[in-house]
């Protein structure tokens, strides 16, 4: 007799012909000799598995026998995935990496105590990236937790001179107000703020400090700061609108200290758009050795804004650049000594390795480039050391030290300058070559832009000072390889600060610099590091390599 047919194309289950039942076996004939097939391509497999499939296909649904076609179809797929590698060939690449423009920067100035504080600030008019300024975009200079702006850009390559500005504060120990820079669309590529504290009338404010903005970061270090000398403060504070916890540590020539009972160093809670309830005071560290320490701030949460202001007292005072450890250092801006000054400039090269011991070469950069007689001191691991350079640089030199550690060990360095005279201190902290457009907001007439050319060929670099008029006015300076050349810098008519931009030409890609400023005795110096302009977009490559196991 006819078997009885199950499938849904006879479901009043009559007998069908010889012809019905031949067609009807056909799909289970194929569904059979696709099972064969992957029996013999997978010997692997579970053989009693599949000959009870196959011998289903007869008498069975269409719709039986298809799912156990595809059943086992995705095993043999599965268990040849595990078995062979996925091929070598190139994810495809779907957009290139680029280059584009910097869309949003917030910039935080460190600290506002006492009056008649000056904070420019200024998106340079020749910035990389080709944006200009359309409606809507906006950049704004505000006090932290204000809800006005004290100024806003009106244009790009016009200087914003903010002076008078109040911190509500008497001493460098109450808290501070800052200052906060932000800046969308055409305003945003190269924004750059500067602050500048003038000679105050006490102590703790004599002498000129002046320092670059800067953006949120989650690891940095200061490295020169002498509280015995007088007052040395960490300001922290959190321009994003979640909570930051920072951890601050202290070494100095013996090693790591403690901490007192005022201030845990640890933990230390930011909140959203505010600052840490009290300057970090250095002197509260239980310090067992003497001389310059290296601090330490760690964003364990969030990110931070910090600001070190060192002050020796009746000697001066000026803030000091944050910096990471890496194995190769310029320090550039190291002013010319007189012929036969009253009182000698002082160097005073300070250096400290974080993590393993290391040994140092220095290089001077000036009228050339030499080796000079001084010898570095070894650095043991976490421990401060100090050596005297004042002797480097010949008189009417100014220069740029290299310091270079033995087995790409990374490390810190720093050089303390005491003015001639004795009157005002600054610090130099190093920075990257110019990879772009540099810019420093705040300069009087008299201010020198020092240029170190660390290549083996002469570079030509253009230094462009900006005022409130928005006209520039550019020079074209040659400086020779390996070489340091001061270039005088004047305020233009009518100004009595100006902006000064420097970008190297044709590739250069060897020039440092910084800003030295001063008059009367005063001194600040401002190593210059590269504007954001632009950002870099990494290309964008289809790779399925992951979506097959690996063996």
């Amino acid at each position: 007799m006819d078997p009885v047919s199950t499938s849904d194309d006879n479901p009043t289950r009559e007998p069908r012909s010889a012809a019905e039942r031949s067609a009807a076996n056909r799909p289970a004939s194929a569904a059979r000799d696709a099972l064969g097939k992957a029996h013999l391509a997978r010997p692997n497999l579970n053989r009693a598995a599949l000959g009870r499939a196959a011998q289903a296909g007869v008498g069975t649904g269409r719709r039986l026998q298809v799912a156990i076609a595809v059943f086992v179809a995705i095993g043999v797929g599965v268990a040849y995935g595990y078995g062979v590698k996925p091929s070598a060939a190139k994810p495809q690449t779907l957009a290139a990496a680029k280059s584009t423009a910097v869309r949003t920067a917030t910039l935080a100035c460190p600290e506002v105590v006492g009056n008649n504080i000056t904070v420019n600030a200024i998106t340079p008019s020749d910035a990389a990236g080709g944006l200009s300024p359309t409606t809507g975009d906006k950049a704004t200079v505000t006090l932290l937790g204000g809800k006005s702006p004290i100024a806003s850009l009106t244009k790009s390559g016009a200087l914003s001179t903010n002076t008078g500005i109040s911190g509500n504060g008497t001493s460098l120990t109450q808290p501070s107000t800052p200052v906060i820079g932000q800046a969308t669309g055409g305003y945003a590529p190269g924004f750059t703020l500067t602050e500048t504290l003038p000679n105050g009338g006490t102590q703790g404010t004599h002498g000129i400090a002046s320092t670059p903005c800067t953006a949120p970061d989650t690891d940095f270090w200061y490295l020169g700061a002498d509280p015995s000398k007088g007052t040395s403060q960490v300001n922290l504070f959190n321009t994003d609108q979640i909570a930051a916890q920072a951890n601050v540590s202290v070494y100095t020539s013996t090693g790591p200290l403690g901490v007192g009972a005022s201030d845990a160093g640890q933990g230390l809670l930011v909140p959203g758009n505010n600052q840490y309830d009290h300057p970090i005071d250095l002197s509260t560290f239980n310090a067992t050795g003497a001389g310059p320490f290296a601090v330490h701030v760690v964003a364990t949460a969030g990110r931070v804004v910090g600001a070190m202001l060192a002050s020796d007292g009746s000697a001066g005072r000026d803030f000091i650049q944050a910096q990471k450890p890496s194995a190769h250092l310029m320090l550039p801006g190291v002013p010319a000594p007189s012929a036969k000054p009253a009182s000698a400039m002082k160097l005073q090269l300070i250096l400290f390795s974080p993590n393993a011991d290391a040994d140092v070469t220095l290089h001077w950069i000036g009228g050339a480039k030499i080796v000079p007689v001084t010898q570095p001191p070894h650095l043991t691991a976490g421990q401060v050391k100090t050596v005297d350079i004042s002797t480097v640089p010949a008189a009417g030199e100014a220069g740029a030290l290299q310091i270079d550690s033995a087995n790409n060990v990374p490390i810190l360095a720093a050089i303390k300058v005491t003015a001639e005279g004795g009157s005002d201190t600054a610090y130099l902290s190093p920075v990257p070559a110019l990879a772009g457009e540099g810019v420093v907001a705040d300069d009087n007439s008299g201010s020198v832009i020092q240029l170190t050319n660390n290549s083996t060929q002469s570079a030509q670099v253009v230094v462009t000072v900006e005022s409130a008029t928005g006209a520039p006015a550019p020079q074209t300076v040659t400086v020779p390889a390996q070489t340091t050349k001061a270039v005088p810098v004047q305020a233009p008519k009518g100004a009595t600060s100006f902006a000064v931009s420097i970008v190297p030409q044709g590739g250069a890609n060897s020039i440092y610099a910084a800003r030295v400023m001063g008059t009367g005795g005063m001194l600040t110096i401002q190593p210059i590091a590269s504007a954001l302009e632009t950002v870099q977009i990494p290309a964008v490559k289809a790779d399925l390599s992951g979506v097959v196991p690996q063996p």
